[in-house]
């Protein structure tokens, strides 16, 4: 487990700190797609985020999260777009963690 160094905290504005995010997570699907009934899930990268940031403003939050699930799950863009909502609100939940 990584330790802050003294003086820093992760807390920010008197908010709680949350519970530590688990990196890699494995989310069963509600509504499966085709032959896949779970995604997994890590951290993003800095330069995932940096595209995410440039394809939210091009296309819009839905299409960017979208293009980011493609390339981290490896699924292709198309199936990502017949996700149940429940399924891709959890995985965009899980995501908006690690920037929020």
């Amino acid at each position: 487990m990584n330790a802050v160094p003294e003086g820093l905290s992760l807390v920010e504005n008197g908010e709680s700190e949350e519970e530590p995010i688990i990196t890699p997570m494995t989310f069963t699907l509600v509504s499966p797609l085709d032959d896949v009934s779970e995604v997994t899930l890590r951290e993003p990268t800095v330069d995932e985020l940096a595209k995410l940031n440039d394809d939210s403003k091009r296309f819009g939050e839905v299409r960017a999260m979208k293009n980011l699930l493609s390339t981290m799950t490896k699924i292709d863009f198309a199936s990502i777009g017949k996700m149940g909502a429940r399924d891709f609100r959890l995985c965009n939940k899980y995501l908006s963690r690690f920037f929020d």
